[in-house]
């Protein structure tokens, strides 16, 4: 087993995937680390600079997190095994309009899921362009054992998801606020 671990270890080093997945993974755990009461009221949407950013049904999870966001922190650290979350950021999906401080404390987001998926639940597609492409790296690799390439196949394929759907967050914010300059341009 330390066999393997040091190729992954390796293979992560050379591509300078480590932080890369390590951050992923603090994602990917937030449902398994806070259980299932908070996982179906508080999603970890992405990581970014040691802060975890979760969005919550209600602006009671919100306190009900910072209540809890040491004891978090400290767990998610330790299944990661390093000092990499130092803070957890909550966000509400406030209606268009409505300032978050206006808010009724038993308001909640009706856009948001009402059983949020657990991510060992989830089943991607296993021959998308992501699968496929960390199929081909990791064959690749010198990694000789089955259940870990697949292993590997699929915190990569999820790693590629992952920033492929950041980077369309990040068009879809820009175009809006494109309409938004040429809205206030107009008048």
């Amino acid at each position: 087993m330390d066999n393997v671990r040091g190729i992954v270890n390796e293979i992560l080093d050379q591509r300078g995937w480590r932080q890369q997945v390590l951050e992923r993974m603090a994602v990917e755990l937030w449902p398994e680390v806070v259980g299932e009461n908070i996982a179906r009221n508080a999603i970890a949407e992405r990581f970014k600079g040691g802060v975890l950013y979760v969005r919550v049904r209600s602006p009671q999870w919100t306190h009900e997190l910072h209540f809890l966001e040491a004891r978090l922190v400290t767990r998610l650290n330790g299944r990661l095994r390093q000092q990499l979350v130092q803070k957890i950021r909550c966000s509400i999906t406030t209606p268009p309009g409505m300032r978050q401080n206006n808010l009724k404390p038993d308001w909640e987001d009706p856009s948001f899921p009402k059983a949020p998926p657990l991510p060992r639940n989830v089943k991607a597609d296993p021959n998308d362009d992501f699968a496929r492409h960390a199929k081909e790296i990791v064959g690749e690799s010198p990694i000789d054992d089955p259940e870990m390439s697949a292993v590997m196949e699929r915190l990569i394929a999820s790693s590629l998801r992952a920033a492929d759907a950041k980077a369309e967050q990040n068009d879809e914010r820009q175009e809006r606020d494109r309409r938004n300059k040429r809205g206030r341009f107009k008048e």
